[in-house]
């Protein structure tokens, strides 16, 4: 299929995960936000990792020169919850609504690479369901807070949650706007998303599934094997898209159709060059196939996630 038609499914949601690489200017940051805001992409993330840029105020910047792309930084579950509240709703407040946040469950990158290598076990399953009641009741009162302080353009500022298991899941389907899933294939769309809904179902709620994919590009399939083979040994907890903007297109119109995704978050594997290559190749296949609008319809992320009715701008 290479233009829209009646048969096409609906328009998905689109996110690109970027990271503050390091030799990465604050203003070569900007730039690819403003670029992926031209291509009418719904949000960016961005993580905090040791020796990059801190991603809130990296978004904080960024809001100063975009106007419609939703920007979500990470937010490890630390300190007060009302510091916690205000930081987010500060950067709703300087991006006129479009702000959200992804909870980092771990502390820190040491208590990360203790859950990783304890999953599995009776300690890792203790552990994991001790970090998530700890975050459950801290996401709640980072809400009341937003209710209290009403500084927040958007009010709650969208949660958006990275998941793998069912306690994440059941994170998720209570707190988050959108749940960030790792599937491997249109078949794992299909059961995370059932599980989703369920526990969603069992909260009152619904939640917006998107799941997340690594993509390396190149003009031709046998230019992005090079590419693959050149990166070496990769390992991730996503699943990775070797090939063509016009394959990932398919890849993607795929696992929204089949598999019930209600959008993407695209994790560039070399930045900036993977971004160019989805922004400015891949991105228009998926406005001709009907899959993403040609026009932002919304101005603040909310709007952009479906969650709330907004008029059209």
């Amino acid at each position: 299929m290479s233009a829209a038609s009646a048969s096409s499914p609906s328009p998905f949601l689109l996110g690109l995960a970027l990271t503050a690489e390091p030799g990465l200017s604050p203003d070569e940051f900007v730039r690819l936000v403003r670029r992926a805001e031209a291509a009418r992409v719904d949000f960016v993330t961005v993580e905090d990792d040791p020796g990059r840029l801190d991603s809130t105020l990296l978004l904080a910047l960024a809001a100063r020169e975009t106007s419609r792309i939703g920007l979500v930084p990470l937010g490890p579950v630390l300190g007060q919850p009302a510091g916690y509240a205000a930081r987010f709703a500060t950067l709703d407040l300087l991006s006129g609504g479009r702000a959200g946040v992804r909870p980092r469950i771990a502390a820190d990158d040491v208590e990360h690479e203790r859950i990783v290598r304890a999953i599995g076990t009776p300690e890792g399953d203790a552990l994991v369901a001790e970090l998530f009641a700890r975050a459950d009741e801290f996401i709640g009162r980072v809400g009341d807070a937003w209710d209290v302080s009403g500084t927040a353009p958007q009010g709650r500022p969208p949660l958006l949650s990275l998941a793998h298991d069912t306690v994440p899941y059941r994170f998720a389907a209570r707190h988050a706007d959108a749940v960030l899933i790792t599937p491997f294939d249109v078949q794992g769309v299909r059961r995370i998303r059932a599980e989703v809904d369920a526990l969603a179902a069992e909260a009152g709620r619904t939640v917006k599934v998107l799941a997340d994919l690594h993509v390396l590009l190149a003009p031709t399939d046998a230019e992005a094997a090079e590419r693959r083979s050149e990166l070496g040994e990769f390992e991730s907890d996503a699943d990775l898209f070797t090939g063509t903007p016009e394959g990932l297109a398919g890849r993607l119109e795929e696992w929204h159709r089949d598999g019930g995704a209600d959008g993407f978050r695209i994790r560039p594997v070399t930045v900036p060059d993977d971004v160019y290559a989805l922004v400015d190749r891949a991105v228009p296949l998926l406005v001709r196939r009907g899959l993403l609008p040609e026009t932002y319809g919304t101005r603040t992320l909310r709007g952009h996630l479906g969650l709330s009715r907004e008029v059209a701008a």
